[in-house]
């Protein structure tokens, strides 16, 4: 047995020991063992057999021998995932509800989903900035600015509008929501211009729906991406530096405020996330890096990755019981908001790399119809639940909150409810807002013309 056989071997005997680890250390991997215990006593051992087999076929390495250069379908995957977490928190918000089977809960999860937004800016970095590496590793031209601004546009602008109209047209004004002209005028114009999260009554006060300040922070980097994006391709590391630098300070001045005042309006501030930004388009040239050198068939790549993936996706239990033991929830974020950004970057390298029976679990139909709706489902989610909650859906009686008085079924009937509601809105919204409109834009003369 050669050496690189030894190394294959070792390495299967880690992926093994792994998934045994991750399964006492993650109530999700338990969560799983038990589904499997379950489905011993209703299937055959033949079918299991099968089963089994069929997972093994997904250990076997791609038919497909070389890395996805334009598009990594496992992202899609990724972003649904982080969307899902970031939903359950703000629905935890309003219920209450810690999902457990038994002793297996996934309340750390619930409870600390706020933080995915940073890896939803983090991957927002990766995909923009995969064809200006990809341009850069095989000298391909680099992506014509003017189509990168439309293209942001269609992806963002018809959803974020038609949400606002919704919102202040049948909620807001028949509500009676702003006090004075003055009050309503800042409140849209600031959201109209993408600057909404800048102003710190706005953020305190805004009637329009409030996670819409990961918007503006997102529409913000798209505005100066294209600079960065060249700037990275001549000079990468000053580039990452100056952005990283100028972060760290933000985040510095934040963190101090927080310390002073015990919060701080802008914890999201934009600054704040130019680092996370930053790794985010040097894990792309990362990729592109090792997807240029290696392929697919490189099984200790395969390995190393899948082990990878496995201790990350297990150590984030971790990871929020350190966030919720310190001394200010919202300052550890600004604090290890740089630090928290490698993890996740670390998350999207090993998942691409990883075998493709871990890949599948980001890459099938449930989780490409979930990626292709979460835009809007993101949008919609919270302002779902929240009025849902104030009109009394599901109906509870008597005057206490029913997340306070402990109304168990209550809570659950909410979640059902609010996840029920908000991807009939997503799907709708999707489908006859979001894709016809950014259709439209892009079968429009000005955008083919464009060179």
């Amino acid at each position: 047995m050669d050496t690189l056989e030894k190394m294959i071997c070792l390495g299967k005997e880690l992926l093994k020991y792994s998934l045994f680890w991750a399964l006492k250390k993650c109530p999700f991997f338990c969560f799983i063992c038990v589904i499997i215990n379950i489905a011993k006593e209703v299937i055959s051992i033949e079918k299991i057999g099968a089963i089994f087999k069929n997972i093994k076929e997904k250990f076997k390495l791609d038919n497909n021998t070389e890395f996805e250069a334009r598009y990594i379908k496992e992202l899609d995957g990724l972003r649904a995932l982080f969307i899902i977490i970031v939903f359950s928190y703000h629905t935890w918000q309003q219920s209450w509800l810690s999902p457990s089977i038994g002793n297996f809960s996934l309340d750390f999860l619930v409870r600390n989903g706020s933080i995915l937004v940073d890896a939803l800016i983090l991957l927002s970095g990766f995909c923009l900035f995969l064809p200006y590496a990809r341009s850069k590793v095989y000298n391909e031209p680099i992506p014509n600015t003017k189509k990168f601004y439309i293209n942001r546009v269609a992806r963002i602008v018809p959803s974020y509008l038609f949400a606002m109209i919704v919102i202040l047209v049948f909620f807001v004004f028949p509500r009676g929501g702003y006090s004075t002209f003055a009050d309503g005028f800042k409140d849209i114009f600031t959201h109209l211009l993408f600057i909404h999260n800048l102003f710190p009554d706005i953020i305190v006060n805004t009637k329009i729906l409030g996670v819409l300040w990961t918007v503006a922070v997102e529409m913000q980097l798209y505005l100066v991406f294209p600079f960065l994006a060249k700037a990275f391709l001549k000079k990468p590391i000053v580039t990452y530096l100056t952005m990283t630098v100028i972060g760290l300070i933000g985040c510095f001045i934040i963190s101090n405020q927080i310390q002073s005042n015990g919060f701080s309006v802008f914890s999201n501030h934009t600054i704040t996330f130019l680092p996370v930004f930053a790794n985010g388009m040097l894990g792309a040239y990362i990729y592109m890096k090792i997807s240029n050198k290696y392929n697919r068939k490189n099984k200790v790549l395969a390995i190393i990755s899948s082990i990878l993936m496995i201790v990350l996706f297990a150590c984030f239990e971790n990871i929020c019981s350190f966030r919720m033991s310190y001394s200010n929830e919202v300052k550890w974020q600004v604090d290890f908001r740089y630090l928290l950004s490698f993890y996740y970057l670390a998350i999207i390298l090993s998942t691409i790399f990883a075998f493709r029976c871990f890949r599948f679990f980001f890459n099938n139909r449930i989780m490409r119809f979930l990626a292709a709706i979460s835009y809007n489902l993101y949008i919609y989610h919270q302002f779902i639940g929240t009025e849902l909650k104030a009109n009394k859906i599901p109906y509870w009686a008597g005057e206490e909150l029913p997340n306070i008085a402990g109304n168990e079924k209550w809570k659950v009937e909410y979640t059902l409810v609010v996840i029920a509601v908000s991807l009939i809105v997503g799907v709708i919204t999707t489908y006859l807002i979001e894709k016809p409109a950014n259709k439209l834009i892009k079968k429009s003369n000005f955008y083919k013309n464009i060179q």
